[in-house]
This record gives structure tokens, sequence and C-alpha cells, in this order.
């Protein structure tokens, strides 16, 4: 059982210096790109010290974890304009009939292990649109460290294996510890216990904003209500079930909603953010712990994530899945992902 995920560089080697009581969680990247994108001669390397940076900040949340670090792989990057994408990403799970899977990069978070994978996730930026990558955002731009801690968190697991038709990833029934808790406004939940799915013409039906997250934590932090999932009349892919609802939460003041506006985004996660992800099993802390300080030997090395990838890697522009995991002898993993949408400016 040793499955590999294609198209992947060998990691750069990172040395990575902590200080009692900092953040343990270190992500690494690895950088497919080779004369652009995050190896740009011009904006190469202020692009991955910005990826850095945001992935630090992410670290920062994990509490009570030792020494681990996630390596994910940036694919080779986008230069589209005309895309409503600005970034995806996700994590590599394995597919196990009627399950629940945690991605690798939360078994690597939260227990320590790699699978004997050197990479657990991946991510695809698009810079054909005008990026903002230091902490003073200028108008008409994106924020890039926003949209990179938002697609780290789809990575660690804030992602639905969900499709249109309620099948899972992978084989069908292979879905993600996200989606053990998407209900309907009664607390149904979408799939059962046995890993089956059983929510109906909900997906389909017509009527948007009915999908809740109802783990406890998240609900408490919520007011004890459950928690709007970003699910629109009409299914989209790439974007529905893996984000806070943008049609109810509408001041913009969410990581992970599904779509960004121009200008300077929020980088503090909030009170259901955080719940959402101790329902998943994570050790959060409110107030993040000092980043750790990772150094690169011979480079810098930081690397790429975005808004959104959260199940089968896709890019959102045309609804085109890009299979970035490949199934090998024994049990495959597949990668997922979403994608972020370019929201109003503001």
């Amino acid at each position: 059982m040793r499955p590999v995920l294609r198209r992947f560089l060998p990691f750069v080697l990172l040395l990575t210096a902590t200080v009692a009581g900092h953040a343990q969680i270190v992500f690494s990247f690895n950088y497919l790109d080779t004369t652009s994108g995050f190896n740009d001669a011009t904006l190469g390397a202020e692009r991955k010290a910005a990826l850095q940076s945001a992935a630090n900040t992410l670290a920062s949340y994990f509490t009570g974890y030792p020494s681990r670090t996630v390596t994910i792989t940036v694919n080779v990057s986008e230069n589209n304009a005309g895309s409503s994408t600005l970034a995806s990403a996700g994590s590599s799970f394995f597919v196990v009939n009627n399950s629940f899977q945690a991605g690798l990069v939360q078994q690597m978070i939260q227990s320590g292990t790699n699978n004997g994978q050197s990479s657990l996730g991946s991510m695809t930026w698009n810079f054909g649109r005008a990026w903002d990558y230091d902490d003073s955002v200028a108008g008409g731009t994106f924020d890039f460290k926003t949209v990179a801690i938002h697609e780290l968190l789809h990575a660690v697991g804030f992602s639905s294996y969900i499709s249109s038709t309620g099948a899972g990833g992978g084989n069908g029934s292979t879905y993600s510890k996200f989606d053990q808790f998407l209900t309907d406004a009664s607390g149904n939940r979408l799939v059962d216990t046995g890993g089956n799915y059983v929510g109906g013409s909900i997906l389909s039906n017509g009527t948007g904003s009915d999908v809740y997250f109802s783990g406890a934590n998240a609900m408490a932090a919520n007011g004890g209500a459950r928690v709007h999932i970003y699910s629109p009349t009409t299914y989209l892919d790439g974007s529905s079930l893996s984000h806070l609802d943008t049609d109810f939460f509408t001041s913009s003041a969410f990581i992970m909603e599904h779509a960004i506006a121009t200008g300077a985004g929020t980088r503090t996660l909030s009170a259901i953010e955080l719940g959402i992800l101790t329902d998943l099993g994570y050790s959060v802390s409110a107030i993040p712990e000092p980043a750790t300080y990772a150094a690169l030997l011979g480079l810098l090395a930081l690397g790429a994530v975005t808004l959104g990838l959260a199940r089968i890697a896709l890019v959102v522009a045309g609804l085109v899945r890009l299979a970035v995991g490949v199934a090998q002898p024994g049990l495959p993993i597949h990668n997922c992902g979403d994608a972020v949408r370019l929201g109003p400016d503001r």
C-alpha cells in the first residue's frame, strides 16, 4: 500500500529553527515552477516569502503538537487573467469504501504520520490577476496572504468530498471527516455513519443555503445555531459545501467564504472557523502562538496556497477537474480541492 502522487519534484530541504513556546507545525513547499510563477526572476522570492508568512500564521493556531513538517507541492502556476479562479489547494487522501477519511495533511499534523509520502497535498496559483504580497494591500489587488491561509485551511481538512450527485471522492463512497458534520436544517446528516449518502435531493432541489455544519464546537461558537455552509441553488463545483455560506454571512468577515474581493482581506480565524477545526480533531488556540521561523538551505522555502482546493483537484474557471492524484496498486490516493472565486471589488 504505497500510493504515489504524480508530478511532484523532490522537496526542498528545510532547516527549521524553533524556539520553546513557538508553533511546532511547519509548512514547507515543493515548487514546480521553473522560470515563472514562484520562480519568476522579479517576483518569485516575494511570492515565496508571502506564502511562508501566511503558512506560519496558520501554523501558529495549532497548539500542543510536537515538531512536525507538512510538505505540500506547488504545481506549475497559471497566468490566466480571464479565469475566475484565484487558486486551489487540497490534501491527498486514501480511498476506502463507505468511510470518512482524514487527508494526509490532517494525519500528519494530528498524528505525525506521512504515510510514506514525501508530499501530502498540492496547490495551484493563478498569477493572471493583480496580487499584493505584503501587509498593506493596495486597492484593486488581491490579498495574497488571505488567499494562502484560505487554501491551506482546505488542505488541513476544511473540505467536502460530496459531489453534485451526493457521491463521494475516489470510488464514490469515500467522504471527508468534514462531511460527517454536514446536515440539513433539522440536523439530519447528508452522509450516514455507514458512509452512505442520504441527503436526498438537498443538493438539487433549487433551494439555496440549506446545508449546515453541525459540529458541537462550531455551533457553540455560533450561539448554539448550526453553521450555514455555502450551498447555492445550483451546485457549484469546487465551491459548494467546502466554504462558509457567502450568501448568508454577508459581512466578508470570514476567511473561509468561497469568494474574495480586491483589497485587504481577513487574516484572523473566527471563533466559528476555530470551532470547525476543533470538531475536526485539532487542538487550536484562539490567540496564535509566535510563529515558527523556517530557514532554507540556500533558498527561501515558501509555497503557494490560495482560496479553495477541497475535492479532487479542480480549477473553477471552467469547472475542469484536474487529476492530481493517481491510483496505484493497493490502496489509491487522490488529491481533493476547491477553488476560490473572484468577488465584487471593495
